[in-house]
C-alpha cells in the first residue's frame, strides 16, 4: 500500500507538471494554429488581389485616346434669356362663373435666336394673344388650383414650340422653357 500512496503522490507531481506542460504545450500548439491561420489568410488576400489586378489588366482598354474637348465659340450665346409674349388680362368661365386672370407669358431662349423671336413675337402678336387665349378659355377649373400652373404651362409651352422650333439649326429646341406669372383671379359678373 505504500506503492500507491507514491504513485498518487508521483500523479500529482506528474500531473502538476504534465498539467503545467499541457498548459504551456495547448497555448503553443494555439498560437501556432492562429498564426497558420493568418499567413494563410494573408496568403489567399494577396493571391486574390494578383488574380484581380491580373483579370483587369488583360480585360481592360488596349488603346487610349484623348479627344479635343467641343469649344464654344460664344457662350454668351447659349445664355438663356426671358422674352415677355404676352402681358394681358385673361378670363375663364368654365366653372359657370367668370373669373379674371392677370397673367405674364415668358419665354425663355437662347441669346442667339433672340432676335428673330422677338420679330416673329411682334409680327404675330395678335396670332399668339388668341392661341394663348384660347388655351386660356378653355382650361378647366383645377388646373387654376395646381401652385405652379403645370398644366397651362406645358399647353402654351406645346403651341410655342409648334411654332418656334422649326427654325432651329443645331437640333436643339428654340423655346427652352415657357414661364406663366399669373395673379390671383377675381370673380366678375358678366
Amino acid at each position: 500500500m505504500a506503492d500507491k500512496p507514491e504513485k498518487s503522490g508521483s500523479k500529482d507531481k506528474g500531473s502538476d507538471a504534465k498539467g503545467g506542460d499541457a498548459k504551456s504545450a495547448g497555448d503553443a500548439p494555439a498560437k501556432k494554429g492562429g498564426m497558420k491561420f493568418m499567413a494563410l489568410t494573408a496568403g489567399l488576400l494577396v493571391v486574390e488581389g494578383a488574380a484581380i489586378v491580373g483579370f483587369f489588366s488583360m480585360t481592360g482598354p488596349k488603346h487610349v485616346e484623348a479627344e479635343v474637348p467641343v469649344v464654344v465659340a460664344n457662350p454668351e450665346e447659349t445664355k438663356a434669356i426671358e422674352l415677355l409674349l404676352l402681358d394681358d388680362r385673361l378670363v375663364n368661365d368654365r366653372t359657370g362663373l367668370a373669373y379674371l386672370y392677370e397673367v405674364e407669358v415668358y419665354v425663355k431662349v437662347r441669346k442667339k435666336d433672340e432676335s428673330w423671336v422677338k420679330e416673329e413675337i411682334e409680327r404675330s402678336r395678335n396670332e399668339l394673344r388668341a392661341e394663348v387665349g384660347g388655351i386660356w378659355r378653355t382650361a378647366e377649373p383645377h388646373h387654376f388650383q395646381e401652385p405652379t400652373f403645370e398644366t397651362l404651362t406645358r399647353r402654351i409651352e406645346g403651341t410655342l414650340r409648334e411654332r418656334f422650333d422649326h427654325r432651329s439649326t443645331d437640333g436643339k429646341p428654340t423655346i427652352d422653357r415657357c414661364v406663366l406669372v399669373v395673379g390671383t383671379g377675381i370673380r366678375i359678373n358678366r
